[in-house]
């Protein structure tokens, strides 16, 4: 290329020229050109990237519109035969030893004293939940053993039932005087004795601790 200034030749790719400076050709400039916004009827739906489909949430289930409720234990639990210790106390063997045998047959735990001195003492040293009393028994009878422990501090609420031969009217209403729940006559009915032992001993531990 020839400088139009001068006339010296220089190369093609000469910006300015080698004997004079002129310029031989403009500096290359980037530029950038702005797309023109199509019009909303312009623009095509099929191209238009669509939002990602992350599927419904479903939120988890709540309780009074709080938070998830956790799982709870029951508040009460039903007792077992098992968890309750029983006295009978009865001076007379066969007696003693039938009522034992069908209380643990029933699942029962058991403990005897056959007069009421020993059932008092033995009471104290174990702390049953109930206690099946002979009434005619020499020494301290079922009277006066029950009026003891319903002075005691610790067994003064231990449910107390009657077994005797007496059935009058009089020797009833004295055995509640003394503090008796109940009142079960020999031959014992082990039927009407389960049901007896049964009401008169909690259900559940809530119960117990109510009481």
């Amino acid at each position: 290329m020839n400088c139009p200034e001068c006339g010296q030749e220089n190369s093609d790719t000469a910006r300015f020229c080698v004997n004079c400076g002129y310029q031989l050709r403009a500096s290359r400039r980037v530029t950038s050109e702005l797309l023109p916004t199509p019009a909303p009827d312009d623009i095509d739906d099929t191209q238009v990237p669509s939002a990602p489909d992350f599927g419904q949430i479903t939120p988890a289930p709540i309780s009074d519109g709080s938070t998830n409720p956790l799982p709870r234990r029951p508040t009460t639990q039903e007792f077992a035969a098992g968890d309750f210790l029983l006295m009978v106390v009865d001076d007379t063997p066969d007696s003693l030893v039938l009522i034992s045998l069908h209380l643990q047959q029933s699942g029962f735990r058991v403990i005897t004293a056959t007069n009421g001195e020993e059932s008092i003492k033995l009471a104290e040293a174990s702390q049953p939940d109930l206690i099946l009393m002979d009434i005619g028994m020499p020494g301290l009878d079922g009277l006066g053993a029950t009026r003891r422990l319903r002075e005691h501090p610790t067994l003064k609420s231990v449910p107390v039932v009657a077994l005797t031969a007496f059935s009058t009217e009089g020797f009833r209403r004295a055995a509640y005087d003394a503090g008796l729940d109940g009142y079960l006559t020999k031959p014992v009915d082990f039927h009407r004795l389960s049901e007896l032992v049964r009401s008169l001993l909690p259900e559940t531990k809530a119960e117990a601790d109510d009481g």
